[in-house]
């Protein structure tokens, strides 16, 4: 089990990985470029079957083929997005999810005003067709992009519907079983964060 930390810090050199055309690197590049110590760098590889070479470095295609599949990027991923608001709206606008090997299948929502409207290529459904969805596409994550009032009547259907993961975008913890994963992402809170950061810095001058 990878420690929590560790598990993060991975994510940010894959990315960083996508974008290296050179055969070999090292940590002390990868260092710098992601502003963290070396030691620390190679600490986290160490967990990898992938090691470096002296004097060389970690061949790119080697550490960027395994985190691929540490983070199962080369197996698709069908994901359904509840919520046609603006931010549900936006996820399915975003591109890049294609590069991590997942796909936005279906977007839905309960606003009769809203059903039958096109984000980017995909219709917005009513909420009665998403079982049938789910099982077409075998969708694996459901993504909650409602308000609070609403998201645990989202998730228990979610759940209802065969759904393992939920990306839970509402300011509410939700309650499901314990076989269901939930990650959640307040963007209120993260925002409070920089501001809380931001106090520090002009306290500090």
């Amino acid at each position: 089990m990878l420690p929590k930390p560790t598990f993060e810090r991975l994510k940010l050199y894959h990315r960083l990985l996508l974008d290296v055309e050179e055969e070999y690197i090292s940590s002390e590049t990868i260092a710098r470029l992601l502003k963290i110590q070396p030691e620390q760098v190679r600490k986290d590889l160490s967990y990898l079957k992938t090691t470096g070479k002296p004097k060389v470095g970690y061949k790119v295609e080697e550490l960027k083929k395994e985190l691929d599949e540490l983070f199962g990027i080369k197996r698709e991923t069908a994901v359904v997005i509840v919520g046609a608001g603006r931010l549900g709206s936006a996820l399915a606008n975003y591109q890049g999810f294609a590069k991590y090997g997942i796909e936005i299948v279906a977007i839905f929502d309960k606003d009769p005003e809203k059903i039958g409207q096109f984000v980017s290529d995909l219709v917005v459904l009513p909420l009665k067709d998403l079982k049938r969805v789910v099982k077409r596409f075998n969708v694996e994550i459901g993504v909650i992009c409602v308000p609070k009032e609403s998201a645990q009547e989202v998730a228990n259907l979610l759940v209802a519907c065969g759904i393992k993961g939920i990306w839970n975008f509402a300011p509410i913890e939700l309650e499901v079983p314990e076989d269901v994963l939930v990650v959640n992402e307040d963007i209120t809170q993260s925002l409070l964060t920089l501001k809380h950061l931001l106090n520090r810095r002009r306290n500090k001058s």
